[in-house]
């Protein structure tokens, strides 16, 4: 595509060659041959790396050499670029988006299954079950999501759901997009790092529903009214507390195998059932039903649909292990992840409930000994361990989370190589006991300070059994 037709979109004009564009790229080190850069850093020293890579044109805040082109804001541009490079593809697609700090993948993961199994041609954007292979960032950088769009549309794809986090909303990844339907599911403390404040994570959770046609909110969480103030068009929300919701969550029931509850409204009640444990799994399903019901999807079509919905890898992942006592893998790594997996789990085991977890090194300190606390109060059996320590001392992290355990008499071991201490938990497991991994979840790596090291804990848990 020729620049000039790129700048259109920017109400820009061209002040260089008219150069033939085949990429464009927000790191310099991508840059290549006919690529155009958008430089949101505003340094002439990147700026001047794109071009020796082979970068016909630079976009920049401020003037950074003498054919570069200024526009406000830098990452809204990239998003308007590469929309409008890959043919505004998104406009074949009913889109979905998540948001919330805990259960967008259960929640788009079950929301795409039930629309798959209603005859939707559907495609999965997620951190954890991706069903177009795409892989890397929870929410992907505005080109390679563009990129996906209209790949999508090309192999017949109507539908397109996914995650969308505050970092890739703060960023503007998804700026210029309309959603058919926005769900939150809470907000909780997380990226505190990253964001500074929990108001600023607040807001940038809501720009989402400034983007959409109908939301689907958790009307439990207190900062719902945020969100649906936001949104313009039809909201619907959902409790499993009160009554002051369109649809409430009744009767709930705990099986062997699961779960059920009644969804209720005016005049409506239909029975779900869930091969899913706990009650934030009822949340999670009350989101994807009536985002499926916003889509076309009846309520009744839906819980049939979500009978056959099993665990997402590494939510409450129960793995197989030929042991008396089970071991079960969770991704939570915030205060209430983590709170809610182990109430969840403690009227499930019949046993003694072990728990092995860390906290990310170089990421939000303050939530290390909230987490502690709940730790040592919840379980009977605590094993702190390194979680993605990357540059910071693991000794330093657990001596973080030690201070919400306090005077505690939970018994407590610390064992910063993380396979230790998952042999560790193994050893001290009797019949009916439950092991819990928390933290990493489906993830198959640990970053390190000197970068990432291959680290699956289901291969880990299967060689130290077999050992």
């Amino acid at each position: 595509m020729k620049l000039s037709l790129l700048l259109q979109t920017l109400d820009r004009t061209l002040k260089g060659p008219d150069e033939e564009i085949r990429s464009i790229c927000d790191d310099s080190r991508a840059c290549e041959q006919g690529s155009l850069f958008v430089c949101h850093d505003a340094a002439a020293e990147f700026a001047a790396a794109a071009r020796k890579n082979g970068a016909v044109a630079v976009i920049a805040a401020k003037p950074l050499d003498d054919d570069c082109i200024v526009v406000p804001d830098t990452r809204q541009a990239y998003a308007i670029l590469a929309r409008r490079f890959f043919g505004e593809a998104d406009r074949n697609l009913a889109l979905v988006a998540v948001t919330g700090t805990n259960g967008k993948t259960t929640v788009a993961s079950m929301l795409h299954h039930i629309l798959q199994m209603n005859g939707n041609q559907a495609a999965l954007l997620s951190t954890v079950t991706n069903s177009e292979d795409m892989g890397g960032k929870t929410t992907l950088d505005a080109f390679s999501l563009h990129r996906t769009f209209r790949a999508l549309s090309e192999r017949g794809k109507e539908i397109c759901v996914m995650e969308a986090s505050s970092q890739g909303l703060a960023q503007e990844r998804l700026y210029g997009l309309r959603f058919r339907v926005g769900i939150f599911t809470n907000l909780t403390r997380e990226h505190l790092d990253y964001h500074g404040s929990l108001e600023a994570y607040r807001d940038a959770k809501k720009k989402l529903f400034k983007q959409c046609d109908a939301a689907v909110i958790n009307r439990d969480d207190p900062a719902s009214q945020d969100m649906i103030d936001a949104c313009g068009g039809k909201v619907v929300t959902y409790s499993l507390r009160g009554d002051d919701a369109t649809f409430s969550a009744k009767s709930l029931r705990d099986f062997d195998d699961g779960q059920d509850f009644a969804l209720v409204s005016e005049g409506f009640i239909h029975r779900v059932k869930l091969h899913l444990f706990g009650r934030f799994n009822v949340e999670n399903a009350m989101a994807a039903v009536l985002a499926a019901q916003a889509l076309g999807v009846s309520i009744e079509d839906s819980a049939a649909a979500l009978r056959s919905f099993h665990a997402v890898r590494g939510r409450m992942e129960l793995l197989e292990t030929d042991t008396p006592f089970r071991v079960m893998i969770d991704y939570a790594h915030t205060p209430d992840s983590l709170r809610q997996v182990l109430l969840t789990l403690r009227r499930v085991c019949k046993g003694r409930l072990i728990l092995l977890f860390g906290c990310g090194g170089e990421r939000d300190k303050g939530k290390r000994a909230e987490m502690g606390a709940i730790a040592a109060r919840n379980a009977d059996l605590v094993i702190l361990t390194s979680d993605n320590p990357r540059g910071e001392d693991p000794d330093a992290i657990m001596n973080d989370i030690l201070q919400g355990v306090g005077n505690s008499k939970t018994p407590l071991f610390l064992k910063p190589d993380r396979k230790e201490a998952i042999a560790l938990a193994l050893r001290q497991a009797r019949e009916d006991d439950l092991v819990l991994l928390c933290g990493k979840g489906h993830e198959t790596t640990m970053q390190l300070a000197e970068g990432a090291v291959p680290f699956d804990e289901r291969a880990v848990v299967r060689q130290l059994l077999e050992e």
